[in-house]
């Protein structure tokens, strides 16, 4: 397991006072506006309501303050929703694109719209075709294939379109990297007008006109837009209309686009989004109420969680497995009964796509177990024949979750090839580390936290070892980055109401995530399975107040808590509808002893990069160096009870937090002179002791070994 710390964030009581008061004044005057029909209210009424509107408005208070949020009117307009969005005419070179795109549609010209096969991509193209459809333009809309043309622009797409007759191409969410195929296309030529939200490189494309936030040469105040956000905002300035018009008519794509693709639902895309997702809900396209319906959301609340985790994956299948034209034709389609068949047809598109990746997964697994010392790598690459180069991306994403540490998967064709795809985590740049290997690669690119690559299946082998040498020179120590907690309550002190109010900091997100809270000293009352065992149910008690909490994926046999334990456990919160009326609930995010602080996470750290063969200071190996006596006293708590192997916090709150890194190479070194072993349980792994087989020499271990020079 990967242990990290928590971060819970300080709270200035002065301005958490302020806040409170600000958001109960303006509930407790919206209250009286909506009853003015029986006249003004008394003073003694307007400080009655007043009084419950402040209990009611702490906790949402509480969460502004923890995230720096301290000034009443900013927070108001916050939990307002309604950032202005700026002028579509700020963003470089907009002016160009409208006038050559405006000069197409008056002489009669076909305009394409070329796209990508992810579901910004998808819904950018739908988006920015349907409005220039409806200007009366002459327009066709182009996707490329991920496995026969890859990313982007390309020479055989543009040559298509040449062959076509069609001079003029407008890239939704590509185009900015496309700099040999922008020479191409005016060397025939066509015109290019690119739209695109990627960083650009030194030199930009050649093209009439180039519309991306973040050129360098930008200066429009918000440089978190999507590529359906600036497909958006160019609508909104061929419309010459202010964009806050536009939101009811192509709000729905802007917003799933920008959801799906991880953009910050803060500033103008929280905007685009609340207003997105409103539409989304009662929405009159065809193609979003059969998908809606077929995933179970028709006539229910839609939020930016659905489209994350129902939503998009349909969308993004197509691309990944099939063909990203199947998502399209979804969006776009005006007749119900075709746009069902399409839903449907998604769905089962996804459910391979989940098949497909779970089959990798496996396959994955299966290597780590057959090569274990893989799992002491810093950088785990893992290969294997006829992966689908469409999923090896979120089996890379899965398998970092799992270890905490950079995965890349690469799929080898029948000619040799590897494609890999790479997914990394918090302070490790992966890109970085993939370019210095660029002498033994065919191509690369991506940035710190994803990334891909082209290799030949002999150069393998020789990668790992340049991935794994640059890491141990880069970054020696890999520290996972802390679990991000807003505030420490109590349940004594929670109500359904208060809970409800969080609901105004939607929509959730990136750099506005659903709020973590912490139970401290909670006890264990029970634990409970569910879902036939693949998820476990908590009862925590604090006080008088308890509250049930679901741990997904964690099977009851795996939880390392047993009734009475005292915990402190992080956990978002919810209300649901139950047959006595609304009930909180709860969904525990991380679990530990209570009192177990950020040092057991630090020194885990050290304990792990010691066993990748980092170079520890002199400081840090005597921090983690057990004594040998130590090591008895693990062996015999080992002996005494079954300690669960994939969740150590419980003994190191035994043994002294003080002693975490300890206590681990103790472990580390009994099992690797073979005194104890993980054995599967009930679907869990435990530590348990070898039968003796002769004497065992604990100087023998190479962990202890390593720690020798002091």
């Amino acid at each position: 397991m990967t242990y990290r710390a928590w971060n819970t964030k300080e709270v200035d009581r002065a301005a958490l006072k302020e806040l409170t008061a600000a958001i109960a004044q303006q509930n407790t005057e919206e209250l009286e506006n909506q009853s003015m029909d029986d006249g003004p209210w008394s003073e003694e009424k307007y400080r009655s309501v007043f009084a419950a509107q402040q209990k009611e408005a702490g906790l949402l208070a509480g969460i502004l303050a923890a995230r720096g949020i301290t000034d009443p009117a900013e927070a108001l307009t916050l939990l307002a929703g309604e950032e202005d969005l700026s002028d579509p005419m700020l963003l470089t070179d907009m002016d160009k694109a409208c006038a050559r795109i405006l000069r197409a549609i008056d002489e009669g010209e076909t305009i394409v719209v070329f796209g990508d096969y992810d579901v910004d991509g998808v819904t950018a193209t739908a988006l920015l075709y349907q409005h220039l459809k409806g200007m009366g333009a002459s327009a066709k809309c182009m996707l490329p294939s991920r496995e026969g043309d890859g990313y982007g622009l390309s020479k055989n797409a543009i040559q298509s379109i040449y062959d076509k007759g069609c001079r003029l191409i407008v890239t939704v969410d590509n185009g900015i990297s496309a700099v040999e195929e922008a020479a191409f296309a005016a060397s025939l030529g066509i015109d290019l007008i690119i739209t695109d939200h990627h960083l650009p490189h030194e030199s930009l494309p050649q093209a009439v006109a180039i519309v991306d936030p973040r050129r360098a040469d930008d200066h429009s105040p918000f440089k978190g837009l999507c590529g359906a956000g600036v497909a958006f905002k160019l609508c909104a300035a061929l419309d010459g209309c202010p964009p806050e018009e536009m939101l009811e008519y192509c709000g729905d794509l802007a917003a799933v686009g920008t959801v799906a693709d991880v953009m910050p639902l803060t500033g103008e895309n929280r905007t685009i989004v609340k207003a997105g997702l409103r539409q989304l809900q009662n929405t009159d396209r065809p193609g979003f109420c059969a998908l809606l319906e077929e995933v179970g959301l028709a006539g229910r609340p839609v939020t930016a969680e659905n489209v994350s985790y129902a939503i998009a994956p349909r969308i993004n299948a197509a691309g990944r497995m099939d063909s990203a034209v199947t998502a399209l034709q979804l969006v776009l389609c005006e007749d119900e009964d075709r746009a069902e068949e399409l839903a449907h047809k998604l769905t089962d598109i996804n459910s391979q796509r989940q098949e497909t990746e779970m089959e990798i997964v496996r396959a994955a697994q299966e290597l780590l177990d057959a090569e274990p010392e893989r799992l002491e790598d810093r950088v785990i690459l893992l290969w294997g024949r006829d992966w689908h180069p469409g999923v090896i991306g979120i089996v890379a994403s899965r398998l970092v979750e799992k270890t905490g540490r950079p995965v890349i998967v690469v799929s080898v064709d029948e000619h040799g090839e590897g494609k890999g795809s790479g997914r990394s985590v918090q302070g490790f740049n992966l890109h970085e580390c993939i370019a210095s290997c660029a002498d033994i690669l065919l191509r690369f690119g991506g940035h710190a936290m994803a990334a891909g690559l082209s290799v030949r299946e002999e150069d393998l082998p020789a990668l790992r070892q340049r991935l794994n040498d640059w890491a141990a020179r880069e970054c020696p120590v890999l520290r996972t980055p802390p679990l991000e907690c807003d505030l420490s309550v109590h349940l004594d002190r929670l109500t359904v109401e208060s809970v409800r109010r969080l609901d105004q900091l939607a929509p959730y997100g990136a750099d506005n995530p659903s709020p973590v809270f912490v139970l401290e000293k909670a006890v264990v009352e029970g634990v409970y399975a569910v879902s036939e065992g693949k998820h476990s149910r908590l009862r925590l008690r604090q006080g008088n107040a308890s509250l049930y909490a679901v741990w997904f994926g964690m099977h009851p046999e795996q939880v390392p808590y047993a009734a009475g334990d005292v915990v402190d456990a992080a956990v978002s919160l919810s209300v649901y509808d139950s047959a006595r009326g609304p009930q909180l609930s709860g969904r525990i995010l991380e679990l530990h002893p209570a009192g177990l602080g950020n040092i057991a996470a630090e020194q885990a750290a050290l304990v792990q990069a010691l066993r990748r063969g980092a170079p520890l200071t002199p400081e840090q190996k005597e921090a983690v160096a057990p004594e040998r006596s130590h090591i008895i006293t693990v062996y015999r708590e080992l002996q005494a009870r079954r300690w669960h192997a994939e969740d150590l916090q419980p003994l190191f709150a035994k043994l002294g937090e003080e002693n975490t890194g300890k206590t681990l190479v103790a472990v580390a070194a009994l099992e690797q002179v073979g005194l104890i072993t993980v054995a599967d349980r009930g679907g869990a792994k435990f530590w348990e002791l070898v039968p003796a087989t002769g004497k065992k020499n604990l100087a023998d271990a190479p962990i202890l070994k390593c720690l020798e020079d002091r």
